[in-house]
């Protein structure tokens, strides 16, 4: 029961003579409660918060006093126990960082399986899960270049389990990449000798076959070949096609580009790779159709280009 009290204090009207405890206030009660007093004329409507306290529940007021009783439930008596707290509360506590460099991870996902708890960790791999009842729980942690770990975690009330994670850095691995280009100028070259010799159009004398001959200049191992004979005047010997007319002699190419048949022809055969020989424009290839070309086309491929 609370008691409310709305009259000033040391009015002498409101107060008996022995107080307002004891004998007294029954004395009080039964008085006014026997023979009420009309409310002066004279005198001012009390306020409205004096009038009617708006409490929330049952009151009485008699003058300026007003009694109430406020419901059972709203406020423990004596005796009465308050809904106790969570006892059980535990919590996991942990750190997240790399095997191998112990690199503190950030962001990283941190799971507890089967419940709806979840968190990521902090720039420096810190996470935290509070509120947690007595149990066994499974803590997944995913974090991007790292392989995907997951722990037992057995929990007991009252329990601060705190525990240092490892993540296993992932191998990056490199796409397969595919280097192309061009070989040196000798080989790449060279492989046009060989693409053109399995075509079987011409005559083709390989370093081989050229040491093998073993002559003292190129013209000897050239007269060698069908269809190539060798003409001497004023003790220069050179090379010309037999289907040639007289005074039709053959255009050289040395290393690709066209030359003087004078300056091929002095090529020390041991310098020489590969030699093509074509003895008309029938077998001549495009690449060396000249002005010469006619008469046939004997083309000079040395060991080193210049």
């Amino acid at each position: 029961m609370r008691v409310y009290s709305a009259s000033p204090l040391g009015s002498p009207q409101y107060h008996p003579r022995d107080g307002l405890s004891g004998p007294g206030i029954r004395r009080y009660l039964s008085g006014k409660l026997s023979k009420p007093k009309p409310m002066a004329t004279n005198r001012p409507p009390l306020p409205r918060s004096r009038a009617a306290l708006s409490l929330g529940f049952p009151y009485l007021c008699l003058g300026y006093l007003c009694l109430s009783v406020a419901p059972g439930a709203a406020t423990p008596g004596l005796g009465q126990d308050a809904p106790a707290p969570h006892t059980d509360s535990s919590a996991i506590v942990g750190e997240l960082e790399a095997q191998d460099t112990h690199e503190r991870i950030g962001r990283a996902q941190v799971y507890l399986a089967g419940t709806a708890f979840e968190t990521t960790t902090d720039s420096a791999g810190r996470f935290a899960f509070t509120d947690l009842d007595a149990g066994v729980f499974m803590i997944e942690i995913r974090a991007v270049g790292f392989a995907p770990g997951t722990w037992r975690a057995p929990l007991k009330a009252h329990q601060v389990l705190t525990h240092h994670f490892e993540l296993e850095r992932l191998p990056y691995e490199l796409p397969e990449v595919v280097v192309k280009g061009k070989g040196p100028l000798s080989i790449r070259r060279f492989a046009d000798f060989e693409r053109r010799r399995q075509a079987g159009m011409g005559a083709f004398l390989t370093q081989e076959r050229i040491e093998r001959a073993n002559t003292a200049s190129l013209v000897d191992v050239l007269a060698t070949v069908r269809g190539v004979q060798q003409v001497c005047i004023s003790n220069q010997c050179v090379a010309k096609m037999v289907r040639s007319p007289p005074g039709c002699y053959p255009q050289y190419y040395l290393d690709g580009t066209e030359s003087s048949s004078y300056f091929a022809r002095l090529t020390p055969p041991q310098d020489v790779k590969g030699v093509e020989i074509y003895r008309g424009s029938s077998e001549t290839p495009g690449e060396f159709q000249g002005s010469n070309s006619g008469c046939g086309v004997i083309a000079i491929w040395t060991k080193s280009a210049p």
